[in-house]
């Protein structure tokens, strides 16, 4: 596996990449996924090893205010980020960081990944399906507001444990990643965490991409009913898939061979 990072108008991606794909001096990949971690955003080069092949390849971002990218972290500007990711691989080549020299891409498909916090600043993101082929979710975080939750849902404990978590989450990302979350003590965080932020009312755009959500039955930190709801009011669509056994796990809902047969 090969490793470029890029900077790209404050956000810094990472591309991996198999040398088995490289004609020519040009990255060919039949498939490429644009990744979006969850929070704190510790990424796992691991992760990614076993997954690139000559015909697979990712894009690893960092949204803007966190870690590597400049600017400050605020939830319009992780919105922000997802389109300028979009923006910046389409384009099929960036200068790398290491020698400022310029390297190009190509692929017959770009599919968006998003896990955990990553939700809502993807299906909020202005993307279209002419350039996405799908977008794809593990265990999201959608900031749905909880009064329309609560309206739907009957189970009013799994409701309120789940913003109470958030909640309680939100802070812990304060005290412990202050410095790599450059904006994470804004209050504005406090709306989104709490299911409280008006602009939580999400609407997906008519072109948008198709979704596909893996979500694990056992999760404990986002509950699967979350991304019931969100394809039963917000996106009839959405394909979810549930799987028995599996928690807040990136890893174990990565199936590939499941994920190339909805794909």
């Amino acid at each position: 596996m090969e490793l470029q990072l890029f900077i790209y108008k404050n956000i810094a991606i990472h591309f991996y990449y198999s040398k088995d794909s490289i004609e020519n001096g040009v990255i060919n990949s039949k498939n490429i996924f644009v990744y979006f971690p969850g929070l704190p955003q510790i990424v796992d080069d691991d992760f990614f090893a076993n997954k690139v092949d000559k015909n697979t390849a990712f894009f690893s971002v960092y949204y803007m205010g966190s870690w590597l990218s400049g600017g400050s972290f605020t939830y319009k500007n992780c919105q922000k980020t997802v389109e300028l990711a979009v923006e910046f691989i389409k384009n099929k080549k960036g200068i790398k960081t290491f020698d400022n020299k310029q390297m190009d891409w190509n692929y017959n498909n770009l599919y968006v990944m998003g896990y955990s916090f990553s939700g809502n600043p993807v299906v909020s993101a202005k993307i279209s399906k002419n350039d996405i082929k799908n977008v794809i979710l593990f265990s999201p975080l959608i900031f749905l507001h909880k009064k329309e939750v609560s309206e739907s849902m009957e189970d009013k404990k799994t409701v309120d444990n789940f913003y109470g978590f958030n909640s309680f989450y939100l802070n812990f990302l304060r005290r412990g990643y202050k410095f790599a979350l450059r904006g994470i003590k804004k209050k504005s965080w406090n709306k989104y965490f709490s299911g409280k932020e008006l602009k939580s009312f999400i609407k997906v755009n008519k072109d948008y991409p198709n979704i596909i959500i893996f979500h694990g039955k056992l999760d404990k930190k986002i509950n699967y009913t979350s991304s019931l709801f969100f394809q039963k009011e917000k996106y009839p669509d959405t394909k979810v898939f549930l799987k028995d056994g599996v928690g807040h796990n990136l890893e174990k809902l990565f199936d590939v061979n499941q994920i190339n047969k909805v794909i």
